[in-house]
């Protein structure tokens, strides 16, 4: 538990409920906040409504407020919880190594670089950052961005031309599905993970000169894992340029963590672009593109989203590196107690009847299909002392509302069975 506990002037009953992060606002009258003209749209009428209803029904468990570091047991709300929702899989929130690489960083280079990587920004982290990437990832170059989703605007708009043919998963990250638009390029999509249905799309005869396929590791809303073998395969076939996004399977998949590629014994070789978020396995801000040295070289200068933004601050970028040492040295342990813990919650969860879908990571989505149902439960694990996050429409196709729990190498067995024990509990609100 953390050491020191923010003084909390809330009730006991009051802790009960989540947090309201909107200061009462939604709760002033019983009828829904109407939008002011400037957002006046169908979509923030429908997000009032939703957030008008949870709040009131005690039932809003986003943006929760930690008083201190995330891990398997936070403090939120004057209340100890455990957190079921985290993406630090490998649990190195906290590590020695990390905290004082970041503090060093802190002494020495200041909290920020004073400029964009083209410009003054540029200092020896990133040098070291983005060599340690391509020693991992097996690529000639790497670029940091200051988060995941720059990485993957980044490296579309810059690579992808309007007159290109772009196909992806129907389930891609909206990153990358902005940064389609961000290119006007015309984007088709293949049924999830259907790689017949990748080939009948590849078929079809086109004018464009080049054509790309985005696709990612582990698909962070279901869990479950790209067909890569068989990807590769109508790569080899159709000759097109694959983009594999690792932000959920980076740190996670294979045997040392290196990713999806380990996972399925593929050559780096066999795909062109990886991109991937570093604030999930890997504890720190960013994301990161590796592909070509030349894809790379252009990507420093015409890439809008890395020329156009800050560098990466010597906090973020030291404490990104020393994950990726920690990574090298304890990985393989981590990933086994990861994989255990992950089987067991998913074993018992399917004991005691819950839907967790077809996942095949530490991502475990519990379907209840029901948006109602989802809050509910949601709601009941957190008077049980669990915060688990719930997703529903429109973050996911109607029909597909869920919690979605994160399993760490932080989780220890008593952790996991309180866990089972207060789904047990909470069934009685399904």
């Amino acid at each position: 538990m953390p050491a020191t506990k923010a003084i909390s002037t809330t009730t006991k009953e009051e802790r009960q409920w989540p947090e309201d992060p909107f200061r009462g606002y939604f709760n002033q009258s019983t009828e829904t906040p109407e939008p002011e003209p400037m957002i006046k749209c169908r979509s923030a009428s429908r997000w009032f409504k939703t957030i008008h209803s949870m709040i009131h029904n005690g039932e809003y468990l986003l943006q929760q407020t930690l008083s201190g570091k995330s891990g398997p047991e936070v403090f939120a709300n004057g209340r100890d919880l455990f957190m079921l929702s985290s993406y630090d899989y490998l649990g190195l929130i906290g590590h020695p190594h990390i905290e004082r690489s970041t503090i060093d960083a802190v002494k020495r280079y200041g909290t920020a670089t004073g400029g964009a990587r083209m410009l003054a920004g540029t200092n020896q982290l990133h040098r070291q950052l983005e060599e340690k990437i391509v020693a991992i990832k097996g690529k000639e170059a790497a670029i940091t961005c200051t988060s995941g989703y720059m990485a993957n605007l980044a490296a579309v708009a810059t690579l992808i031309c309007k007159n290109d043919r772009v196909i992806a998963d129907e389930f891609i990250h909206r990153s990358l599905i902005d940064a389609t638009n961000m290119v006007q390029v015309q984007l088709e999509k293949f049924r999830h993970n259907d790689a017949n249905h990748l080939r009948e799309l590849l078929a079809k005869p086109t004018n464009a000169k080049k054509t790309f396929v985005l696709i990612e590791g582990i698909y962070s809303m279901d869990g479950d894992i790209c067909p890569l073998p068989e990807i590769v395969a109508l790569k080899k076939e159709f000759e097109f340029y694959l983009l594999v996004d690792e932000s959920h399977s980076f740190g996670v998949l294979g045997k040392t963590g290196r990713g999806v590629d380990e996972h399925f014994n593929v050559s780096p070789d066999d795909i062109d672009i990886y991109t991937s978020a570093l604030s999930k396995a890997i504890p720190g801000g960013g994301g990161f593109i590796a592909t070509s040295r030349q894809a790379i070289y252009f990507m420093q200068h015409a890439g809008s989203p890395f020329v156009f933004s800050g560098a990466l601050s010597p906090a973020n970028t030291a404490a990104c590196l020393a994950a990726l040492e920690v990574l090298e040295r304890e990985g393989e342990e981590r990933i086994e107690k990861l994989v255990a813990n992950t089987e067991y919650l998913k074993r018992n969860l399917k004991r005691l009847g819950y839907n967790i879908g077809v996942s095949k990571s530490p991502i475990v989505p519990v379907i209840l299909g029901d948006r109602e149902r989802t809050l509910a439960l949601s709601a009941k694990l957190y008077q049980l002392g669990f915060l688990a996050n719930p997703v529903f429409f429109p973050a996911i196709p109607p029909g597909g509302d869920r919690l979605r729990l994160c399993v760490t190498a932080a989780q220890s067995k008593l952790i996991l069975d309180e866990v089972i024990f207060a789904f047990d509990m909470a069934r009685e609100v399904l």
